[in-house]
């Protein structure tokens, strides 16, 4: 199940040239809204960019350049593109920063588990032991002369579906500013990045997802926000549920489980989605108290968490620009 965990509200424009396309890539909706006269062109000019990032670091394609790393893996290291290398090489920084709890060389695990697929499974404690030996991002070594990325052992598996979105998002913006869009939505799933503000000089409203609710869009807030991106991961966009229990998708490499810390949803605040699509995923797996301590080591970012027993911590700088909507339902702690 993969549900849009953050929603664009009075995004229409009345009056206003623009151009709109959505299409599903990188495993997700992808939606693109440009404003400004014949636009049309450099929206397709985007989707094209999309298309060429997921041919390159897709798992889910043969010949990728993720997949042919993760085939020589304890072989030879492989030359890449510049995007892949940039993507590994921020993955890795954002590893460390994190003190692993976001690791890209998760792949092993997100295998095993299978979730969202037809052979999703809740695989034994030896099976688990087995692949986390090689969750290791220390284990990945990049040569930046040549941009080649190789994996120390056999087995192992580079997984970007972490970042990879983000890098495109990020990616869709500067082709636009580089044409001289001065307004533009884009949204990845969980990730929203928007261009200036809209067309009549406003805040976009972002609308982030109740994770609770049994239905898509609806929202427990609204964050306003210019020139920014706004990333969520939440345990409610691809799950199975087995004897009463949730098993998500964001896999803790400590353990190997889907994350369980009290968090249900990580929303992050920024100015780069690259580095947002990251952090929401380590600041969901690192929880309340060391996520937050993160996030406030970051110029720049900011987060809004949302937790199983209905609270919602907001940073700081945020707390102007976010409006809760369901104040009978959830707590806002100060």
């Amino acid at each position: 199940m993969l549900l849009i965990s953050i929603t664009l509200l009075g995004c229409s424009a009345k009056n206003e040239d623009s151009s709109f396309k959505s299409d599903y890539k990188m495993g997700t909706i992808v939606q693109l809204k440009v404003y400004g006269a014949g636009v049309e062109s450099t929206v397709e000019e985007a989707f094209t960019l999309i298309d060429e990032l997921e041919q390159k670091m897709s798992l889910n394609i043969k010949g990728s350049e993720i997949n042919q790393v993760n085939n020589s893996a304890g072989k030879k290291g492989v030359e890449v593109s510049i995007d892949t290398y940039r993507v590994i090489d921020r993955a890795l920084n954002y590893a460390k920063l994190s003190q692993g709890y976001f690791d890209p060389t998760i792949g092993p695990v997100v295998k095993l588990w299978g979730i969202g697929s037809e052979e999703q499974q809740i695989p034994s404690k030896d099976e688990l032991a087995d692949k986390l030996k090689l969750v290791n991002y220390k284990q990945v070594k990049l040569n930046p002369e040549i941009k080649s990325i190789s994996l120390a052992t056999a087995g192992m598996i580079l997984d970007v579906g972490g970042i990879a979105k983000g890098y495109a998002a990020d990616k869709v913006i500067e082709l636009l500013k580089g044409q001289g869009v001065k307004s533009a939505y884009i949204s990845l799933g969980g990730n929203v990045s928007v261009l200036g503000a809209k067309p009549d000089g406003s805040d976009w409203k972002v609308g982030i997802q109740d994770p609770k609710a049994k239905t898509r869009g609806e929202i427990i807030g609204i964050v306003n926000v210019k020139d920014k991106t706004v990333v969520t991961s939440g345990n409610y966009e691809r799950y199975f549920i087995e004897d009463g229990v949730r098993y998500h998708h964001i896999l803790n490499p400590q353990t190997g489980y889907p994350a369980r810390n009290g968090v249900i949803s990580a929303t992050i605040v920024a100015k780069s989605s690259f580095d947002a699509d990251a952090l929401s995923t380590a600041v969901y797996i690192l929880g309340v108290e060391q996520g937050l301590q993160l996030v406030n080591t970051l110029d720049g970012v900011e987060a809004i968490l949302i937790t199983e027993d209905d609270q919602i911590y907001v940073t700081d700088k945020l707390k102007d620009k976010f409006k809760i909507t369901k104040e009978n339902k959830y707590s806002l702690i100060n």
